[in-house]
């Protein structure tokens, strides 16, 4: 639940708390400030005059949120062999995990009414215990997730139709200059809808080649940023796992060549429909 995830060594297994053991798990800047880097595992460090041995230390953790401290700093302890070093009678905080995240309140209901039998309180009393959820939190995150794609998604749409309306106008151009080209073809038996296709298919010539551009800068641009530096500098992580990675999957790909040939197909609609009604015999005599 906490993601205490060894480096070296290993975690308080379930005979450490049964037999009461002095056993220790070092969090990892802990573990540099003790050891200067050196291996920690099989040696004794001193917790309130109690030797404890180190079974297993873990490497930097980056974590936006703690208990009381950062687990960088932490040391953990069987909870049975604390209870002979202080007094644990009472906890102060105790950390559960729903099966599912669904049923989170249903798990915080739970708790409450085990804790409640036991303690004797109301179980529908929610100011008896102080609980936090994923609940708590998430309409702070669902907020910048949504300010975000509301971003995004304002600058690809403006982006968007910024492009189909100078690809609508270059085709409407193309339109222009060749008047007499579309004449000659209408004169000599080509159908309104071949003149509609072959602007058509023009447009998304055009737009596949903007979108192979795109996409090709695309990739190049997320290769020569690398990585963005977020949690390692504050936390004084250099082994990259707390930075942001950009990367572009095949599906974004995917939906962003079908958005393209939607617009191609829009932009260029209004031209190709100009083409093909145009009369040839006026056409023709264009100047």
């Amino acid at each position: 639940m906490r993601n205490e995830v060894p480096s070296a060594g290993r975690w308080i297994s379930p005979e450490d708390v049964l037999e009461r053991r002095r056993v220790v798990f070092l969090g990892a800047r802990l573990r540099e400030k003790l050891f200067s880097g050196q291996p920690a595992v099989g040696e004794t460090v001193r917790i309130s005059g109690t030797r404890f041995t180190v079974v297993g230390t873990m490497d930097r953790k980056i974590q936006d949120s703690n208990y009381f401290t950062s687990d960088d700093e932490s040391v953990w302890i069987p909870y049975s062999t604390a209870g002979d070093i202080w007094n644990t009678r009472y906890a102060s905080v105790l950390v559960f995990e729903p099966l599912a995240p669904r049923f989170e309140k249903e798990a915080m209901r739970q708790v409450r009414a085990e804790v409640a039998k036991r303690q004797r309180f109301s179980p529908t009393d929610e100011r008896a215990i102080m609980m936090f959820g994923r609940e708590q939190f998430r309409p702070i995150i669902d907020g910048i997730t949504i300010g975000f794609e509301a971003l995004f998604t304002f600058v690809g749409a403006l982006t968007l139709g910024i492009g189909g309306v100078g690809l609508m106008n270059i085709m409407l151009v193309a339109v222009e200059e060749r008047i007499r080209e579309i004449g000659l073809r209408r004169a000599l038996g080509a159908r309104r809808w071949q003149i509609q296709l072959q602007f058509l298919a023009e447009a998304l010539v055009i737009t596949a080649i903007g979108g192979a551009i795109g996409i090709g800068l695309a990739y190049a641009a997320s290769a020569a940023i690398g990585p963005l530096p977020l949690y390692g500098p504050l936390y004084e992580d250099t082994s990259g796992k707390g930075d942001i990675h950009i990367y572009i999957s095949l599906g974004t790909v995917g939906v962003s060549t079908a958005i393209l040939i939607f617009v191609g197909l829009l932009s260029g609609l209004a031209p190709a429909i100009r083409a093909s009604h145009l009369n040839p015999v006026e056409a023709l005599r264009y100047e």
